[in-house]
């Protein structure tokens, strides 16, 4: 009932059968390419959605990838069993798994662990043993400070403790030291440094006999730290490669890339394998809660996101169309949605930016928008203060009360009203008006909207058009370089160079990069997000920018006002006005009011345009050939 979405309302200028279709071809275009343009925006707040439903839930570590930060040392063993101790050798047989695998051509003077552990080629099961023999480990802690290590990062993007990839038990009792192997070779007793989340190397312990060095495998435990942003930058380049040149997952069989390599082993859902069956129930149970809960969650969220995008530009839309004065019978949905999306873009992409700069969610927000806020520091003078505030006033009030009014007259009508209440709030309605209005116009400015450059980007494309720019301006050289030596020409451009180098000087632009609404523009930007006052400039925010808007602003609102004063003065002006009426008379000197501004303002224009076309003319009437003779035809002899 409240949703404009579920109320929706069409105003057809041609026939449906015509608009319909041309509508949703024009929304299917747009939807694609914003689609394209900002998925991978897309796919960073469904990884900021994850991330923070993990952290309620408790599964981050499950269900999204982390960067391994360092390594915790969990213990050592002995290689060889002579070295053992006691407790390391007890109960050995019932601590080891019944059905363990049977070792082809083990070494009993080697520690049934490390048998067991190289015999074994499932990763699971390799893994239930590291984890059941936890317990056994000598532990190395120095002053109650757990020893941990950030080891080293392959070529591939692999953290392992060394640069060797596995390392080779001995395979005789007379071996009594390591040898460490980077070949994968099955019958040289090769295992590997990196099961799972841990990682095996080589060291050395002081023996049970003072002086004695015992050979030990140490075991070393991954700690994960922060989950890796997704998506990756790159991973849509449709250039030459695959996964690991261009950092995305790997499909199928392709090498894994660097960030893929680089990722800590996720926890799994059931952590414990000495758990009994009740355990795992009871784990199992409380998994699947948090499941249907984030399914469910999510649902809701993107249905209420959803509901957001899609209403929100539809009431934006429908409050600018009301503040335009359309009847209620001429809104169109389609078009309301298009001027919302358009209004709460810079709003959308404001907040956006805020929370990409702030590494603490809304908290981190809050915290810079307190920052800022501390961080203001009045300027010494009061000429900047000065500039700023008149600048403001006339851009947030004066302007568009002007231009509101002047809409309003226009194109609603001049109405008498005795309520102050109806004054008040037609006041209101206009100042908003000519806000929307005035910024909107602004914005049109500010990226060229009123130039022919600007479409023909939108229709033909940015390369096209540049690469027709270039051609024509290899012709104008060419041509230009043909007119060097015309004599007459010449002649004439001296004639003109004074009147064409003033109106250059005098040359003013409102629009692009480097029109006068961009350098108040970057004025306002730099002191707001900066304060910085030196770029508080004067010339920008008032001469160039507010005073010229609110000068013919004023021309366009005050003639028209002065033609109905003296229609209420006048006798003869007042029977005129009786016949036409004063709305009548405020639109037609509203139109010569701002015709007459625009040709004196674009005088130099003008005046421009109209030496270029004498200059032609001259050129076609005189520059036919290059000697000029005068022709008189032979006259027949007698």
């Amino acid at each position: 009932k409240y949703l404009p979405l579920f109320q929706p309302k069409f105003w057809h200028i041609l026939i449906p059968q015509i608009q319909v279709p041309a509508e949703l071809f024009i929304f299917h275009l747009c939807m694609l390419g914003v689609l394209e343009k900002y998925k991978n925006n897309i796919g960073e707040l469904q990884h900021h959605w994850l991330l923070f439903m993990g952290n309620y839930l408790g599964i981050t570590n499950q269900i999204l990838p982390r960067e391994v930060r360092q390594f915790l040392l969990v213990g050592t063993l002995p290689v060889f069993r002579e070295d053992a101790t006691p407790s390391q050798l007890r109960n050995i047989t019932l601590d080891s798994p019944e059905d363990g695998p049977y070792v082809e051509d083990a070494n009993d003077d080697i520690f049934p662990f490390w048998n067991n552990l190289l015999s074994e080629t499932d990763l699971t099961k390799r893994l239930d043993l590291i984890q059941s023999s936890i317990h056994r480990m000598d532990r190395l802690v120095l002053e109650d400070i757990q020893v941990r290590t950030t080891g080293t990062t392959q070529r591939d993007g692999k953290r392992l403790l060394s640069s060797h990839a596995y390392i080779r038990l001995p395979s005789a009792s007379s071996t009594s030291k390591l040898v460490v192997k980077t070949s994968n070779d099955a019958a040289s007793n090769l295992m590997p440094t990196s099961i799972g989340p841990y990682r095996l190397k080589q060291g050395v312990s002081p023996g049970l006999l003072e002086g004695a060095k015992v050979s030990t495998i140490e075991v070393w435990r991954e700690e994960v730290g922060k989950p890796i942003p997704r998506p990756p930058e790159g991973w849509d380049d449709l250039g030459v490669g695959g996964a690991e040149r261009h950092g995305r997952w790997a499909w199928g069989d392709e090498q894994l890339s660097e960030i893929e390599n680089s990722v800590a082993v996720r926890t799994p859902f059931f952590n414990d394998p000495a758990a009994n069956k009740l355990g795992k129930a009871y784990t199992l149970i409380k998994l699947v809660a948090k499941m249907v809960f984030l399914l469910f969650t999510s649902w809701f969220a993107i249905s209420v996101l959803l509901c957001v995008v899609i209403n929100a530009p539809l009431y934006t839309g429908h409050f600018a169309l009301y503040l335009l004065r359309t009847p209620a019978d001429c809104v169109h949905d389609p078009l309301a949605f298009a001027i919302g999306v358009l209004l709460l873009c810079p709003f959308v992409g404001a907040i956006a930016k805020l929370f990409a700069a702030s590494s603490n969610g809304i908290r981190g927000v809050f915290s810079l928008l307190l920052n800022w806020v501390t961080s203001f520091k009045p300027h010494q003078t009061h000429g900047k203060m000065k500039t700023l505030s008149s600048f403001f006033v006339l851009w947030l009030v004066v302007c568009p009360l002007q231009l509101g009014f002047l809409h309003s007259s226009f194109f609603v009508g001049i109405r008498h009203s005795s309520d102050w209440y109806a004054h008040v709030y037609t006041l209101l309605v206009n100042w908003g008006t000519g806000t929307l209005l005035l910024n909107s116009w602004a914005a049109m400015c500010y990226f060229q909207m009123f130039t022919k450059k600007f479409w023909a980007d939108v229709i033909v494309g940015d390369g096209q058009v540049n690469a027709d720019n270039e051609d024509q301006g290899i012709d104008r050289v060419g041509a230009r370089q043909g007119r060097v030596n015309n004599p007459a020409r010449n002649a004439g451009r001296d004639h003109d160079a004074e009147g064409i180098n003033i109106n250059e000087t005098r040359k003013f632009i409102w629009q692009g990069k480097q029109g006068a609404i961009a350098h108040a523009m970057e004025s306002i930007k730099a002191l707001v997000l900066d304060w910085e006052w030196d770029k508080v400039d004067k010339q920008a925010l008032l001469q160039d920018c507010a005073l010229p808007v609110s000068k013919h602003l004023a021309i366009s609102c005050g003639i028209p006002i002065a033609a109905l004063s003296i229609e209420l003065v006048v006798p003869l002006a007042k029977v005129i006005g009786r016949q036409i009426g004063p709305t009548a008379i405020f639109r037609t000197f509203a139109i010569v009011s701002i015709v007459v501004d625009f040709i004196n303002s674009s005088k130099h224009s003008l005046q421009s345009w109209f030496q270029a076309a004498h200059r032609i003319a001259r050129d076609d009437r005189y520059l036919i050939g290059e000697i000029l003779l005068n022709h008189s035809p032979r006259q027949a002899s007698s």
